[in-house]
């Protein structure tokens, strides 16, 4: 069975070819919009830690607007790849980096959730908040 190791919103996020992740911006918890509505690119990046001999991991990565003002789902699948290299007894990471464009309808609380498996695993959440001019 899969488990989710972290999982975090990124401005940016990339899975390198030696198997690392790259990330930059990690971690926010809100956005400043100049004017609403408008729209937004991001990355949701992830670790999955399965046993080497999974070979099919099924995943959804849903995000809900304020006041469920859209839902967009992404759905995908984790499987070993042929560099994939074991640690521990039999486990191997999965990484994962979707780089996203989302409309920003309003001001408001942005909810990340993803499965795995068909299990609700991690809640992520952001504010989107209007930006104060400067003077």
């Amino acid at each position: 069975m899969a488990t989710l190791d972290y999982a975090f919103l990124a401005d940016y996020a990339k899975v390198q070819p030696n198997g690392t992740l790259t990330s930059v911006g990690a971690s926010f918890t809100f956005v400043e919009a100049q004017s609403l509505p408008t729209t937004h690119r991001m990355a949701v990046a992830a670790r999955v830690r399965a046993r080497i001999d999974e070979q099919i991991i099924p995943f959804r990565v849903e995000i809900t607007g304020p006041g469920e003002s859209f839902r967009l789902g992404v759905d995908g699948q984790l499987s070993p790849g042929p560099d994939s290299r074991p640690y521990g007894e039999g486990f191997v990471g999965h990484l994962l980096a979707m780089d996203i464009q989302i409309p920003l309808p309003s001001a408001g609380l942005y909810t990340v959730n993803i499965e795995l498996e068909g299990k609700h695993v991690r809640r992520l959440a952001f504010d989107v908040v209007r930006a104060t001019p400067q003077s």
